[in-house]
């Protein structure tokens, strides 16, 4: 067996990828986001997605039931932006998406587009086998391929 050594440098992350929803475990991924690229001196990329599964059949059918979803998450996009400049990151964008499955989204099209190496996303506390983290989380934190970090609590 080799020697272990721990002269092992932290991995600097460039670009830092954050799933954000309107809920408590979104607003503590995009608190930990924003500490993380600004410890990295990282671009931020925040990302909003409406899960079109969310909607009821009737709601889907409206568009303006649709219009008016994205025109709310498109406001919280801009009101985490300006969170994310106020707490001094130099480089953020937002992203908005929509789709069936917000983790298969955030981890195998934006991630990828943007190049990101590092995405952040709330633990949603569901119940079952992986219940402490939700099945969003823990699709991304099985099938990402970079870095995960899962805000928990």
């Amino acid at each position: 067996m080799t020697e272990l050594t721990m002269n092992i440098e932290p991995k600097q992350f460039k670009t830092v990828l954050v799933g954000v929803d309107e809920s408590e475990q979104g607003y503590k991924a995009l608190a930990n986001a924003i500490h993380q690229a600004r410890e990295d001196d990282a671009h931020l990329i925040i990302a909003s997605i409406l899960e079109m599964g969310d909607l009821s059949a009737i709601a889907a059918l409206h568009l303006d039931v649709i219009k008016e979803k994205r025109e709310e998450i498109e406001k919280n996009l801009g009101k985490y932006r300006q969170f994310a400049e106020s707490q001094g990151i130099k480089q953020v964008d937002t992203v908005f998406d929509d789709g069936v499955k917000a983790g298969q989204i955030l981890a195998d099209e934006i991630a990828p587009r943007v190049k990101a190496d590092l995405i952040v996303v709330g633990a949603h506390s569901r119940e079952g086998f992986w219940g402490s983290i939700g099945s969003q989380a823990a699709y991304i934190a099985r099938n990402s391929r970079i870095s995960v970090l899962i805000v928990q609590g």
